[in-house]
């Protein structure tokens, strides 16, 4: 591809990455307000100043609006693991891959608080939310075996439980922080849950 034609691809997607992230925003402030099941696409659109049809170009699902970053936010917390020394106890390393939750949180508390009240508000969302941590045990399980290597016969089932515990950490953590409004430090909270099951 010619780098011109290249550079305009990329202008469009910075474009349409920016509009998706102004639609998000206004759509979650709505749904904070009125209820995520009392609240249509349609509703939602016409808010934000757009038809329902573009709408559905930056989030198949209503649900797209709250759910859709968590993928990219379990690959920064597999990232921060790999990053993690080698010889660090893995409970350890597991709550320092935490570090990029709670810098995103902390960088902009009032719409993070926002989107996690939506998030925890209905069972469907709540159910994908889980469904997602899932998703990020399968990626945090695999690097969590190498460092177990050697340790046992059954080291990726340890991996497993181990990944799947501090995600149980992360969402026990989160909905205590969002019950507080924020007014409890979620570093803080992350800390005490992964000690209640580390200690």
């Amino acid at each position: 591809m010619e780098p011109e034609v290249t550079a305009r691809a990329d202008l469009r997607q910075v474009a349409k990455d920016a509009i998706r992230r102004e639609v998000a925003q206004r759509a979650i402030l709505l749904l904070d307000e009125r209820g995520f099941d009392e609240t249509t696409v349609e509703e939602i659109a016409s808010a934000v100043g757009i038809s329902p049809r573009s709408f559905f170009r930056y989030f198949p699902t209503k649900e797209d609006i709250v759910i859709s970053d968590l993928p990219a936010m379990g690959l920064l917390v597999e990232e921060a693991l790999k990053a993690r020394p080698a010889d660090e106890k893995p409970w350890v390393s597991l709550r320092a891959a935490m570090a990029p939750l709670v810098r995103t949180a902390e960088g902009d508390p009032e719409n993070i608080l926002r989107s996690t009240r939506v998030g925890l508000s209905t069972a469907g969302l709540r159910a994908k939310t889980i469904e997602r941590h899932t998703v990020w045990a399968a990626l945090l399980a695999p690097v969590l075996a190498d460092r177990l290597a050697g340790s046992g016969k059954h080291t990726d089932m340890a991996a497993q439980a181990l990944a799947q515990s501090a995600l149980a950490c992360l969402y026990v953590a989160t909905l205590a922080w969002s019950s507080s409004d924020g007014s409890d430090s979620y570093n803080d909270l992350l800390d005490e849950a992964f000690e209640s099951v580390g200690g």
